[in-house]
């Protein structure tokens, strides 16, 4: 009986079908993807299987040049090589394979890198295969391009294997493989120029929260490194809650919003070194619903969070805090997660009308504080995450203002039963 063999033709088309629903399924997963780092990382498996090759190295177009990001190699992965590659870079010129694939934006097919033809404008550097002891032979070399041709980096393959599951001889990369693995590249170009954009919107938007509240504090001297510190305490004290990434990242830009009411507040009042009089103590306050008024009823969820900070992060765990004297719970959880970054970094920082306070002070005074000003749970995330807390206050260190002896004090201050602002201290009322 003889036995019944599938025509090529068939075969071909069944293959076509399985490359068709990786190209698919790889599509579908990629446009989920909302990080470069795993998007590329996605490519070079879904690349390996797809060109049943050997290995895969994928560059990224900086500039002028091509940035290596990751490499693949199944072989000297079983030997336990890894390839020292973390800074490389190539020009995007015509002598290098991935280079001119860049410049040209054209696919290479090249059957065997050490019998490249004559005139060819590349060359092949082969100081990699000697020093990890391996052969590359074919290769195929794909631009990145997105929608409008822009390249955006190289896929290079190396080493196609007849065989099924990795194994065989290295063969040259077939017309049909180099087709679909051209179309991966396509989809995963597309896909990355978005996160490019969606991370140039993202810095955008942090830059102009930044420029808005530059110009919402120019006349206060206060801000030396202050917003970056406190809106970084607020993330970490805002996740420890629970709170996940993207909740967390809105937090970072919207802390720092959390005084731009002061844009209304007098100079007379925000530079005055001495305590406030009850009026000007009145003043300071609208600095929160001058802040509510001008965030509130925006679409951006970053200035709608921004908002509820402004209005409550003066409140206070007992009650005792304005501008509604709000208690416990009914504090929104931003608001008293800024409330203590807030204060925290004022105390910690040297101002115009106040020294600094010695850092075992601070934290004696937001223990002593827990229960009245600020809500115990989150004293407690504070003190569990210390060290990163302080990695923060180091790696933002403050621009310091003129000391306080060069700045002329009030004598004598009365108490708020006699007609003065209350007692609480300088650096709570004024700086944060």
């Amino acid at each position: 009986m003889a036995e019944n063999k599938q025509s090529p033709v068939v075969q071909d088309a069944e293959d076509s079908i399985d490359y068709l629903n990786l190209l698919v399924k790889s599509g579908l997963a990629l446009s989920e993807m909302d990080d470069a780092s795993e998007l590329l990382s996605l490519m070079a498996d879904t690349a390996l299987i797809m060109g049943n090759c050997e290995g895969c190295t994928v560059y990224e177009a900086d500039g002028n040049q091509l940035r290596f990001v990751l490499t693949r190699n199944r072989v000297l992965e079983g030997r336990g090589v890894k390839a020292a590659l973390k800074n490389y870079t190539l020009p995007i010129d015509l002598k290098t394979a991935a280079g001119f694939a860049a410049s040209s934006r054209k696919t290479l097919n090249i059957h065997d890198v050490y019998n490249l033809p004559s005139e060819s404008p590349f060359s092949f550097n082969p100081s990699f295969d000697i020093m990890t002891n391996y052969r590359s032979r074919s290769m195929l070399v794909i631009p990145m391009c997105d929608s409008r041709g822009n390249v955006l980096g190289v896929l290079q393959l190396i080493n196609h294997l007849m065989g099924e599951n990795f194994s065989g001889e290295v063969s040259p990369f077939p017309a049909k493989v180099e087709s679909y693995l051209r179309a991966l590249s396509s989809q995963c170009g597309v896909v990355l120029r978005n996160l490019r954009m969606a991370e140039d919107l993202r810095q955008s938007r942090i830059e102009t929260v930044k420029k808005f509240v530059k110009a919402s504090e120019y006349h206060d001297t206060d801000t030396g490194g202050h917003i970056e510190r406190m809106s970084r305490y607020s993330v970490l004290l805002y996740r420890q809650l629970g709170f996940d990434d993207a909740a967390c990242e809105v937090m970072r830009l919207a802390a720092m919003l959390h005084d731009v009411g002061k844009i209304s507040t007098p100079d007379a009042v925000l530079k005055k070194p001495g305590r406030l009089t009850p009026e000007e103590f009145e003043i300071m306050k609208l600095h929160t619903v001058k802040g509510y008024e001008v965030l509130r009823g925006a679409d951006s969820p970053f200035l709608q969070m921004g908002a509820v900070i402004a209005y409550t992060h003066h409140e206070r765990w007992d009650g005792s805090g304005y501008p509604r004297g709000m208690k416990g719970k009914d504090i929104p959880a931003e608001g008293r997660v800024v409330a203590l970054a807030d204060v925290f970094d004022a105390l910690c920082s040297r101002r115009v009308y106040k020294e600094s306070w010695p850092i075992d002070k601070v934290f004696d005074e937001l223990r002593n504080c827990s229960g009245s000003h600020f809500d115990p749970e989150i004293v407690d995330i504070f003190f569990d995450n210390l060290d990163e807390i302080l990695e923060i206050k180091a790696q933002f260190p403050a621009v310091e203002p003129p000391p306080m002896s060069s700045i002329p004090m009030p004598v004598s201050s009365v108490d708020q039963k006699n007609g003065e602002a209350p007692k609480e201290d300088v650096a709570i009322k004024k700086a944060s």
